[in-house]
């Protein structure tokens, strides 16, 4: 690693990443799972990075879904953090420890002395495949605005519903509970709201009418982010898509070095050796 965040520092970032929220230019995050990856993404020219829970869970032999140890998470965003020079938002899924707010409590200040400077917090429970109860998650919501400010730092938390996915019933009941959820967690102390999962843009358009907090859609190939771009959507999220999409690069390859004598696609010239050896100390 090769930045030391001290509080002073870890503060421009999270004030420049909750201005990213309020700009006319829709802040677009594409999400790393090491710090090669982040990298990438810094040097090509991204205002912040977020991590991957999929990603950094598949890259150390976890199932996503809460299967990685939460110290290990730990230590992968406090690497990351450590080596861009851009703010970094973790998706910490659920938070790892269920319904033990002083685990999740603890878990949350060790991810703020990791770096991060925001989060993804779900409302979903991964082991039921249900969603939280809404008032305990509102607990969780504030108990996380307490912990950064006993930390001192200005956290941006992204309220994460997986209602679209989880909540019963038609798309317009599962509609009426992300907003009704919405709307809650903004009062619990929320920074922006993030909804997954969402296939129609008629669907994110009844959302950004609803919803006051900045609005952060999951991209898919249903709904494009040219878009997302009219409807001044605040934030894109990608997701493990670029991680999939490096590991369908590296299918290419091994199916090359098994099949035959052509192996260019090892021999690439951006980056190089020496351009990513001079990333880290």
């Amino acid at each position: 690693m090769n930045n030391k965040i001290d509080l002073v520092r870890q503060n421009e970032l999270a004030a420049k990443f909750h201005e990213l929220h309020h700009s006319d230019e829709i802040l677009v995050l594409a999400n790393a799972w090491d710090c090669a990856s982040a990298k990438i993404f810094e040097v090509a020219g991204f205002k912040a990075v977020a991590t991957t829970s999929s990603g950094i869970s598949w890259s150390c032999g976890f199932k996503d879904g809460e299967h990685i140890p939460p110290d290990l998470m730990i230590e992968i965003i406090s690497r990351i953090a450590g080596c861009v020079t851009i703010p970094v938002t973790a998706d910490i899924e659920a938070g790892y420890y269920g319904d033990d707010l002083k685990k999740f409590s603890d878990f949350i200040s060790d991810v703020i002395k990791a770096g991060a400077v925001g989060i993804n917090l779900e409302d979903g429970d991964s082991k039921t495949r249900s969603l939280i109860d809404i008032n305990f998650q509102i607990k969780k919501i504030k108990s996380v605005k307490e912990i950064a400010n006993q930390n001192g730092v200005n956290l941006f938390l992204n309220a994460r519903t997986d209602a679209i996915e989880l909540a019963k019933g038609d798309l317009k009941t599962k509609i009426k509970i992300c907003i009704e959820r919405a709307k809650a967690f903004e009062k619990a102390g929320a920074d922006g709201i993030f909804i997954p999962f969402v296939k129609e843009i008629k669907t994110v358009e009844e959302l950004k009418k609803a919803i006051k907090l900045p609005l952060n859609i999951l991209i898919n190939d249903t709904v494009k982010i040219d878009e997302l771009r009219k409807l001044k959507i605040n934030r894109v999220s990608v997701g493990g898509k670029p991680m999939l999409a490096s590991l369908s690069t590296l299918k290419i390859i091994a199916d090359e070095l098994l099949s035959g004598d052509n192996w260019n696609s090892l021999f690439v010239k951006d980056p190089n050796y020496l351009e990513v050896n001079k990333w880290f100390a």
